[in-house]
């Protein structure tokens, strides 16, 4: 049978789905001499209209004379530039043809071919086809090359992907396009695009989304074409990987509580390269861990089997990645996602925020969507946020976290939000200060609330571990160390949880801690502030939130552990203290902590810099526009201070409201120089929007006065003198124009910074 075969279609042979091996073993010779291997797949279009037209009798002699003409066909196209290896006869009227091109062969050679092919068979099959009223036979045809790395599994997808390149004709547009497409995933021709989602109290980044884009100004350029392909070519799972290799290369940027938010496909979601591999020597590398990364489950497509999703989810739970349920309210299925999944974050759909600002029905919707997230220790983030009116309802139902076109677009960096939407956030953020009339809490450092507990090294047994809580009751943490640093840790109630399991004890007794300790424990520095630890442990997600707290030293050296407890206690009595104290209408601290803050400072020993603010000209502006311009003013200044330490100052920087439009500052000498640059510069336009709301066109604009005094060791003995000493200073800046900084150190030299306004 085989030799007959052989003789009926000449020097190469025809060979049928049972002869893969062989075939693997022909293309493998000939990949080792160095040679290009290319399949085209063709096939007679339409051959079942043809049988359903004129009977099973006639398509079968149209078939046996597509066989008898294929090989002839075959070697007067093929044989010009290369050498029939073989023909495979796949299912029905379908043929793979196996040509092997000594070097390499180009994408255009291939399509001049298979131009050339087609036109030869068709011409051939409709001259000895004979049979009344049809029209003319036509043939499809589609290439793809092999390289030979994985010769099996590519004789597969060589076969699917030339059917998908056949399908739509040689010489259209379409199949134009699916070449350069399949030519992008094997560049990996894919960039990603980044845009930030932001934390609306205060308009920090809590991360950015990557999204992919193609190639400029090729069909590609726009995520929809680029997944309409994918999805036309079987290819979603392939361009996704892709995509997810361009966007963890990112990682590099991100600081420690930011994350990068991913899609994830549900048909495409099982990826090793997420789960196991290199992936987790980048975050090692960059100083990260999986909590860094969001995973969006996207709902462009219904989840089939959830026994099998929820497996997988668990998965990359158990590496530590955090998961997000993308398009909520948009999908196929959101709630039952969400109910299966129990997301970090839900990601509510651009349809949903649209106009929401004029919708009644879509706020109460977001009011109860944001009250169950609240219930489920759930994060929201609304989508599609593109107007000021969207994002102020928005903020107002109790939505806290946004991306959008008003907050910020994508781009190829790591944007941050656009300054338009900042100066909003900014006025929202004064205005819950001015309702609430909320005091800034200046607390003291974590090492006032310091408490110890046991440690063991990484090494330590799982069961050592165990004893150890089992011998002291009273303790609910246990610090792994590393060479005297923290790096991870273990709560009383998940070692119980882990070895209450029914093989917990026989898996994990004699195992390492380290192969079940938490590895991203929450750690603070020594000098931290108290309210800000407290607000970072708070964010954490609900399983460890009432994780204890490892405080580390100068050299990140463990020191002690903090509990939730105490730390929350410890803010209440600061609150119930600041509330007696602290200005009404700015928050800040007020003259009896000033003057507490002011002695603490006298004792220590570090170089530090008091700065004396003074509004030039506040009650002409107050008398002129009135007490609601006026108080804006001094909550706008007392939060542009504020901004000044954040961003320039220290950790130990002290802000206070001695009464009226004075002001005080204590920094570090070594932020001095930057905090004050920054303060001149920024003055004037902090209060561009004042002005331009009240139409002030007479050119008065605010200025400011700064008298800087050196706080050195044993220069001052009480609070008296040091404000005398700025008194006199104060003076000497008051008689220079515009917004002013004057340091008592230097002013007697004629050293005077300033900015004119």
């Amino acid at each position: 049978m085989w030799s007959t075969l052989m003789h009926r279609f000449g020097r190469f042979p025809f060979f049928t789905l049972d002869k893969r091996q062989w075939m693997k073993n022909v293309i493998s010779q000939e990949v080792e001499k160095g040679s290009s291997v290319v399949m085209f797949y063709v096939d007679i279009v339409k051959l079942t209209e043809v049988e359903n037209r004129y009977g099973d009798v006639i398509a079968k002699r149209v078939l046996y004379i597509f066989e008898r003409i294929m090989p002839a066909v075959s070697r007067h196209v093929f044989e010009i530039r290369g050498k029939i290896l073989a023909i495979q006869k796949l299912w029905g009227d379908d043929f793979a043809i196996y040509v092997s091109f000594s070097g390499t062969v180009n994408e255009e050679d291939c399509r001049m071919l298979s131009i050339h092919f087609q036109e030869q068979a068709e011409k051939q099959l409709n001259r000895q086809v004979s049979f009344v009223n049809r029209e003319e036979l036509r043939v499809h045809i589609g290439y793809a090359s092999l390289p030979g790395q994985d010769i099996v599994k590519e004789m597969y997808t060589s076969v699917k992907r030339a059917v998908h390149m056949a399908k739509y004709g040689i010489t259209s547009e379409k199949y134009t396009n699916v070449t350069q497409f399949h030519k992008l995933l094997a560049e990996e021709n894919v960039h990603m695009h980044f845009m930030p989602i932001i934390h609306l109290p205060d308009g920090e980044t809590l991360g950015w989304e990557a999204l992919a884009r193609g190639p400029i100004d090729s069909p590609f350029a726009t995520p929809s074409m680029l997944f309409n392909y994918a999805e036309e070519t079987d290819t979603v799972f392939r361009l996704e990987h892709i995509c997810r290799k361009r966007a963890l290369e990112q990682l590099r940027y991100l600081k420690p509580h930011q994350k990068l938010f991913i899609n994830l496909d549900p048909r495409a979601i099982d990826d090793p390269f997420l789960l196991r591999g290199e992936v987790f020597s980048l975050f090692e590398h960059y100083g990260l861990n999986p909590h860094n990364v969001v995973f969006e489950i996207t709902e462009r497509h219904a989840i089939s089997n959830y026994t099998v999703f929820r497996k997988i989810i668990e998965e990359y739970r158990k590496k530590g990645y955090l998961i997000a349920v993308d398009d909520a309210g948009a999908g196929y299925s959101s709630l039952e996602s969400i109910t299966e999944i129990y997301p970090d974050f839900i990601k509510l759909d651009m349809s949903l925020i649209r106009n929401v600002d004029v919708d009644p029905i879509k706020q109460a919707l977001l009011e109860t969507i944001v009250q169950f997230a609240d219930k489920v220790s759930c994060k929201i983030i609304a989508e599609g946020i593109e107007t000021q009116r969207e994002l102020e309802t928005l903020m107002e139902v109790g939505v806290t976290y946004g991306q959008g076109y008003f907050l910020g677009r994508p781009d190829k960096g790591m944007t941050h939000v656009s300054g338009q939407a900042m100066n909003f956030l900014r006025f929202m953020q004064e205005k819950r200060t001015s309702d609430q009339g909320e005091p800034l809490i200046f607390t003291p450092a974590m090492s006032e609330i310091l408490a110890k507990t046991i440690c063991v090294e990484k090494h330590a047994k799982v069961r050592r571990v165990h004893e150890i809580f089992e011998q002291n009751q009273r303790i609910e943490s246990v610090v792994v160390l590393e060479e005297g640093e923290p790096i991870g840790l273990i709560m009383r109630f998940q070692i119980y949880q882990i070895l209450g399991g029914q093989y917990g004890i026989a898996l994990y007794y004699e195992r390492p801690i380290s192969q079940i300790m938490n590895a991203n424990p929450l750690t603070a520095y020594k000098d931290d502030k108290l309210d800000e630890v407290a607000r970072r442990a708070m964010a954490r997600d609900a399983y460890h939130l009432y994780d204890v707290v490892i405080i580390t030293g100068e050299e990140n050296e463990y020191i002690g552990i903090v509990t939730v407890q105490s730390l929350l206690d410890k803010m209440a009595s600061i609150k119930l203290e600041m509330a007696t104290s602290a200005n009404p209408l700015t928050g800040l601290p007020g003259n009896v902590q000033i003057e507490r803050e002011l002695n603490k400072r006298i004792k220590q020993r570090e170089s530090q810099l008091v700065i004396y603010c003074d509004l030039d000209r506040f009650k002409w502006f107050n008398d002129r526009y009135g007490f609601e311009v006026g108080d804006q003013i001094i909550v706008r200044t007392a939060n542009l201070l504020k901004e000044a330490v954040k961003h320039y100052g220290s950790t130990s920087d002290f802000v206070g409201h001695i009464g009226g439009d004075d002001f005080i500052v204590i920094t570090q000498a070594s932020c001095a120089q930057e905090l004050i640059s920054f303060l001149l510069d920024a003055f004037s336009p902090y209060f561009a929007d004042i002005y331009e709301k009240r139409r002030m066109g007479d050119g008065s604009v605010l200025s400011m006065s700064m008298a800087g005094v050196r706080l050195i060791a044993g220069k001052y003995e009480n609070v008296e003198a040091i404000a005398e000493r700025a008194a006199h200073v104060k003076k000497l800046a008051k008689e220079q124009a515009g917004t002013v900084f004057l340091d008592d150190w230097e002013f007697c030299s004629d050293a005077v910074h300033q900015s004119q306004v």
